[in-house]
């Protein structure tokens, strides 16, 4: 059976998760002997960074969200602009 196909991931968060997959690798990342071994799996950093990408766009939306300007309970009317032209 095969397994349901994974959404797309959205552009924003594919690029973000791929600077930090890089980021992740370059920490794993040992030589020893003359060789080069990346301790943790590298599948396992890839879907690391996809996870690690999506929070940080999520918190960042909020907070985003949180720092424009609010205009609670302020409602302009038609004609409260038709005075600013007298």
């Amino acid at each position: 059976m095969a397994s349901p196909p994974q959404p797309a991931v959205n552009p924003g968060i594919q690029d973000l998760a791929s600077r930090i997959y890089v980021e992740l690798v370059g920490r794993a990342f040992l030589r020893a002997d003359d060789t080069a071994v990346i301790k943790p799996n590298p599948a396992e950093l890839a879907k690391l960074s996809l996870q690690l990408a999506e929070i940080f766009r999520k918190v960042e939306k909020v907070f985003n969200a949180a720092a424009v300007p609010q205009n609670v309970g302020y409602n302009v009317e038609l004609a409260d602009m038709a005075k600013w032209d007298k």
